[in-house]
């Protein structure tokens, strides 16, 4: 998965890292992911939730009989959702009645299905291709009969690509340019979108009704509330328009300039509804635990849902770390640009940069950092950065400034010279991000 792991391997230590952190996209791999959790046979369908804690141990299973329905859909939001719709359509086979799946890209896929109409649209500002193609899953979902089955794939990113009309589109676009601007979190901005869509917040549920739903459901939010995860389109909603409202002016924003509506909270439209948590971070983080137990190390997993600025993050863990750890990590650190200069780069980056200037001179050769998106992008084409002992003679030799760098946020500009950029294969979900501290 990590395309370049052969030139970045430039010692020992730095290739039990990359090791690692490729155990953890195969994890989550898509077209891997999806024959592994969804399985037919027959008329049945076994959707598994296997616990990373237990190795093997299903502690969630639905099971559906095929049979039961006229009609089977598949409806994919978010980036991922197309090449996971695909998947799931070559497990449902000749079952598949139709599907559409909304992604910020088409995938080469080897095996294109007919049956599923990919659409791309824009992230993160939404535009009239993201109307369309939301119009057009509105339009399938609108249509739906009790008798009809409709398994949704959700991933991270559909609060931007799903929009149901123009007026959600120029709402959409003021509310999160002007929250962003303002530091408001993404469960700040994803509660004021969810009161500007009939898509969100239970809306594709609402719509499907009475139909059965399925919604299998990729988790890029710390913490895993599923209601958050592009702004759940199949969960029934506990934030209010009220609550938008507050959050508006909070950041100095009148609510009366965005057309604010309720989403539904009545529960007949989710009693036919299940929502499956599919993939999320532990799925990479144990596969990464489990292949550093493998390499001779001791594994520590140190957190699932880590939070904090970015060139900070590794503070407290640096010096921390014992001879033979492997510390890893999951979560998503923020970037404050304050009043800087914006340059290229991305939170993994920063991530590694931050460590490799804290710890400075004292950096030894027995110590690497690795911090990577789980999607293969970080906010440019690179997944991330790997840093250690010989980035920093890199750095001096080519008399680099870690800190001129970092107060202008270039670290793809950074890491592109000292030859540490990770680049992998975009073909995996979307869990947030992913981080290895190894001592040797």
């Amino acid at each position: 998965m990590i395309t370049n792991i052969g030139e970045l391997s430039r010692n020992s230590l730095r290739k039990k890292a990359l090791l690692i952190a490729d155990a953890g996209y195969e994890a989550i791999d898509i077209e891997k992911s999806m024959p592994r959790k969804v399985k037919r046979n027959g008329d049945i369908l076994t959707i598994e939730h296997i616990s990373p804690w237990e190795e093997k141990t299903i502690y969630e299973e639905t099971k559906l009989n095929l049979a039961d329905f006229e009609n089977i859909f598949i409806v994919g939001i978010g980036k991922g959702s197309a090449l996971a719709s695909v998947s799931l359509a070559e497990i449902l086979g000749d079952k598949l009645t139709r599907g559409i799946a909304l992604d910020v890209q088409n995938p080469e896929i080897k095996n294109q299905i007919s049956k599923i109409k990919i659409f791309t649209g824009t992230h993160p500002l939404p535009s009239k291709e993201n109307i369309f193609a939301t119009q057009k899953i509105m339009e399938l979902a609108g249509n739906l009969t009790e008798k009809d089955l409709l398994i949704s794939v959700i991933c991270g990113g559909g609060s931007a690509l799903a929009c149901a009309s123009e007026s959600e589109l120029n709402a959409s676009i003021l509310a999160t340019k002007a929250l962003t601007k303002s530091g408001a979190d993404i469960i700040e901005l994803n509660t004021v979108r969810k009161h500007l869509s009939e898509f969100k917040a239970g809306g594709l549920a609402k719509l499907s009704c009475p139909a059965t739903l399925i919604s299998l459901i990729v988790s890029d939010v710390c913490g895993n509330d599923l209601s958050m995860v592009s702004s759940g389109p199949t969960v029934s909603d506990y934030t209010t328009k009220t609550d938008a409202e507050n959050i508006l002016k909070k950041y100095g924003l009148s609510p009366e300039d965005f057309s604010l509506i309720e989403t539904p909270k009545d529960e007949k439209y989710f009693k036919k509804t299940k929502n499956i948590l599919l993939v999320y971070n532990e799925d990479a983080v144990m596969a990464m635990f489990n292949k550093a137990r493998e390499l001779g190390l001791e594994p520590r997993i140190k957190g699932l849902a880590m939070q904090g600025e970015a060139k900070d993050f590794l503070l407290p863990f640096l010096d921390e770390i014992k001879s033979g750890e492997a510390y890893i990590f999951a979560g998503e650190t923020t970037v404050n640009f304050g009043q800087s200069k914006i340059g290229k780069g991305g939170r993994n980056m920063e991530v590694v940069l931050g460590g490799l200037k804290s710890y400075g001179l004292n950096l030894k050769s027995d110590i690497v950092i690795v911090s990577f998106a789980s999607d293969g992008h970080d906010n440019t084409e690179a997944a991330g950065a790997i840093g250690d002992e010989e980035t920093l003679k890199t750095a001096q030799k080519l008399g680099l400034s870690i800190e001129e760098y970092l107060d202008s946020h270039s670290t793809f500009e950074f890491f592109k010279k000292t030859g540490d950029l990770i680049y992998a294969e975009p073909k995996s979900f979307n869990v947030a991000d992913l981080m290895i501290v190894l001592k040797e």
